[in-house]
């Protein structure tokens, strides 16, 4: 298989972050630049105990930006979503 006959979708990283003296639990996502002039954006949420599940509260929140949710994955201390959005169909990552 060739590479460029792979689709190439945008991955975001979800992780949580503990609470602090001063902040309450938060779920960060966050998109890797692409290129190198690029920039890694990120987002921070504050973590929702109604939902209690970082992975859904992510998938929530980029489905709700109108993000094109492809597939997911995970790791020990994370979870990967991949989403379809290039072109005219560009979406920034905002909170």
């Amino acid at each position: 298989m060739n590479t460029h006959e792979l689709p190439n979708y945008r991955q975001f990283k979800v992780t949580f972050l503990g609470p602090t003296n001063h902040r309450g639990a938060r779920v960060k996502i966050t998109e890797p630049k692409r290129f190198v002039d690029g920039k890694t954006v990120s987002v921070t949420l504050s973590y929702d105990y109604a939902i209690g599940d970082i992975q859904q509260q992510a998938i929530n929140h980029l489905d709700g930006l109108g993000f094109k949710l492809m597939a997911r994955c995970s790791e020990t201390n994370s979870y990967t979503i991949l989403c379809n959005n290039w072109g005219l169909d560009f979406i920034e990552l905002t909170a």
